[in-house]
């Protein structure tokens, strides 16, 4: 087979790319992906965010360490990067934390 283009990352960027070039009927594209379509339920649920976190498999995380880091003792950052397509936005969990020091239950669920 050949392609005008072959894009290696079918991660945000890669996949952008792709949709582009492929918007001309006379370029054909080829996006390799190393990981899977990205479809499972375990990436779309927002539970299946544990899937990214340490010693949880690579299924659709790279799991990545730093090298050892000075300012952490010579320990290894943990760096999740996606493992499907969509790459790194695929395993977003769009988790957010809310600081209770000056909020009181009852003020953060009126309405």
């Amino acid at each position: 087979m050949e392609f005008d283009f072959v894009i290696v990352g079918g991660g945000s960027a890669g996949s952008t790319m792709a949709a582009r070039l492929s918007e001309d009927p006379n370029v054909t594209v080829c996006l390799l992906e190393a990981g899977g379509r990205g479809t499972s339920i375990l990436l779309r649920a927002p539970v299946g965010a544990v899937l990214a976190l340490p010693g949880y498999g690579k299924l659709f995380n790279w799991a990545f360490k730093t090298v050892p880091q000075p300012g952490l003792n010579g320990r290894r950052g943990y760096q999740p990067r996606g493992r499907a397509l969509g790459g790194s936005s695929a395993i977003n969990a769009m988790l957010y934390a809310v600081s209770y020091t000056h909020l009181t239950l009852p003020t953060i669920y009126s309405v």
